[in-house]
C-alpha cells in the first residue's frame, strides 16, 4: 500500500486556519476509516503557564492549545514539521479545576510541576469561573476529566494519537495489528506497525508503552513510514503503513 492512511477530523470552530484546510479533499487508503465511541465529554489540550506580567486572574493562569488543530491525517515526518508551522489558536483561563481526576494534593503538585514543565496535556471542558456567586465572563476554568504526562522531554512531532490493539492475528504480514485515534476528533483507522524508537524511553517506559497498547490505549505523537511484511510462502512481501512514534504520554495518574 503506496497511498498514506489520512485521517478527516472535524472542524474546530474557533480555528480559522483549520477551516481552510478542511476545504481540502484527503485520500482514504484501503483501509476504511471507523467511527469510534467518543473519549469522556471534553477537549484534550496542551497546557503551559502564563508567564504575563499583569494582575491575577487576567493573567498568570493557564494557555490551553487544543491537540490536533492542523493535523487531519497521520502525516510523514515532513508534513509533520509543515503544521508546526503554523501558528495555534490558544484559550486563556485561571483556574483548573482537578475535582473530577480525584487527584491528592501530592499528585496535583506532580501535575503542576508537569505543566510548568510543558510535558503535560489535559481532556476536560471549559466554563465561566463564578466567583462571589456571580459568573465573571473574562474568568475561565478547565475543568479536567483526564490528564497524561510526557514519559521523557523528547520534542512532540506529528498529530496526537491514541494507540490500541486491534486483536488482529495474521499468518502474514502487513497485518492490521494496532488502530490509531486522532485525538479531538471521532475517527480512527488500522495500521501496521508501531516503532517506539524515536520515543527514546527506557525498558521500564517501553514495557508500560506496550501495557497500555494492550489495555486502555497509549497517547503518543507519531508520523508514518511504509513498512515491509512478511511473507512465509516466499512470495514477494506487501507494503504496510508504520507508525513512528516520537512521544509518549501516559495516563496519570498511573494505575496501581
Amino acid at each position: 500500500m503506496n497511498t498514506i492512511i489520512s485521517f478527516i477530523a472535524r472542524a474546530i470552530a474557533h480555528s480559522a486556519g483549520l477551516v481552510a484546510l478542511c476545504a481540502a479533499v484527503f485520500s482514504l487508503g484501503t483501509h476504511a476509516q471507523t467511527i469510534i465511541s467518543p473519549e469522556p465529554t471534553g477537549t484534550t489540550y496542551i497546557v503551559k503557564p502564563d508567564y504575563r506580567k499583569c494582575a491575577f486572574p487576567m493573567c498568570g493562569g493557564w494557555f490551553l492549545t487544543p491537540v490536533n488543530q492542523y493535523s487531519l491525517q497521520l502525516q510523514t515526518e515532513d508534513e509533520a514539521y509543515e503544521s508546526a508551522a503554523l501558528l495555534p489558536n490558544s484559550i486563556y483561563v485561571a483556574y483548573i479545576n482537578y475535582k473530577r481526576l480525584g487527584l491528592t494534593e501530592k499528585q496535583i503538585a506532580e501535575l503542576n510541576s508537569a505543566i510548568h514543565s510543558e510535558q503535560a496535556l489535559l481532556r476536560g471542558a471549559v466554563i465561566n469561573s463564578p466567583i462571589s456567586g456571580r459568573v465573571v465572563t473574562r474568568t475561565k476554568t478547565l475543568v479536567a476529566n483526564g490528564a497524561w504526562v510526557g514519559a521523557n522531554k523528547n520534542p512532540p512531532v506529528g498529530p496526537y494519537l491514541k494507540i490500541s490493539s486491534t486483536g488482529i492475528v495474521c499468518i502474514t504480514t502487513p497485518c492490521p495489528y494496532f488502530r490509531a485515534g486522532l485525538i479531538n476528533s471521532d475517527y480512527s483507522s488500522e495500521f501496521h506497525d508501531l516503532s517506539l524508537e524515536k520515543a527514546a524511553l527506557d525498558r521500564e517506559q517501553e514495557a508500560q508503552a506496550w501495557q497500555a497498547i494492550s489495555t486502555d490505549g497509549l497517547v503518543i505523537t507519531g508520523t508514518t513510514y511504509v513498512s515491509t511484511g512478511f511473507d512465509e510462502t516466499g512470495a514477494e512481501p506487501g507494503k504496510g503503513i508504520g507508525i513512528a512514534a516520537t512521544k509518549v504520554f501516559f495516563a496519570f495518574p498511573a494505575k496501581k
